[in-house]
């Protein structure tokens, strides 16, 4: 009982979690652990520690080989692929690399979100314009994105994945890319989704960062987990 009261205030949890690749590399190992609504949390760990894989099965872009994973209440391992896209609408995911599509704007980057879903046109206007004025790039909207700096692009791709008001963010490296500065600018929008009620789960390298927003931190290495800490910090 009290292991499904813990599921529905979870927006994710993780119990006895293992992912190997090819039969033979070991990616994650018995990972538990539960991160509430409205948690920011960072995924730090040195390179291999398996940080993208575990955003990869929370995205279903990969199944765990033993152990369950509950996504705002519900097992997402036995999920079936038609299913899938459902679950990525109240997932959304940032990438380090943007992934935007070169030959579309800005507005038409972010409402390609909207569209897939079958929003209708107006909704797409009603919702695009504030984010990007949320996201400070209400000034670019007809640019496309070999006509953007970096902190430009990551900022239309964090649009894109908020468009849609997702409950759960994962957000893998966004500033793994950036200088310092343009970091912090992407970490404030990143605060300020946060404070609007959506669960952001981010890994990086970035010790700087992590130890200067002093939130939660859960720390892999070699697969397992050996760090969970509120308010934690990161040494690389």
């Amino acid at each position: 009982m009290a292991c499904l009261v813990r599921r529905l205030v979870s927006m994710i949890e993780l119990d006895g979690v293992t992912k190997i690749y090819k039969g033979e590399v070991l990616a994650l190992y018995n990972i538990s652990c539960a991160i509430a609504k409205g948690d920011f949390v960072f995924l730090v760990g040195p390179s291999g520690s398996g940080k993208s894989t575990l955003l990869k099965l929370l995205h279903r872009q990969e199944k765990a080989d033993h152990g369950s994973i509950w996504i705002a209440g519900r097992e997402i391992g036995s999920l079936p692929k038609a299913r899938v896209p459902r679950l990525r609408r109240i997932v959304g995911c940032i990438f380090q690399d943007y992934k935007l599509l070169p030959n579309k704007t800005v507005v038409e980057n972010v409402a390609f979100a909207l569209e897939v879903t079958g929003s209708p046109r107006s909704a797409v206007a009603e919702k695009v314009h504030p984010l990007l004025e949320l996201v400070g790039l209400s000034r670019k909207l007809h640019s496309y994105p070999n006509e953007l700096s970096g902190g430009e692009q990551q900022r239309v791709s964090i649009a894109r994945a908020f468009v849609n008001r997702p409950p759960i963010l994962l957000a893998d490296e966004p500033t793994g890319n950036l200088d310092p500065d343009t970091s912090l600018g992407i970490m404030r929008i990143l605060d300020e989704i946060n404070r609007r009620g959506t669960t952001i789960l981010m890994a990086t390298h970035d010790s700087g960062l992590v130890n200067h927003a002093r939130r939660r931190v859960i720390r892999l290495d070699k697969g397992r987990l050996v760090q969970d800490q509120a308010q934690g910090q990161y040494h690389a």
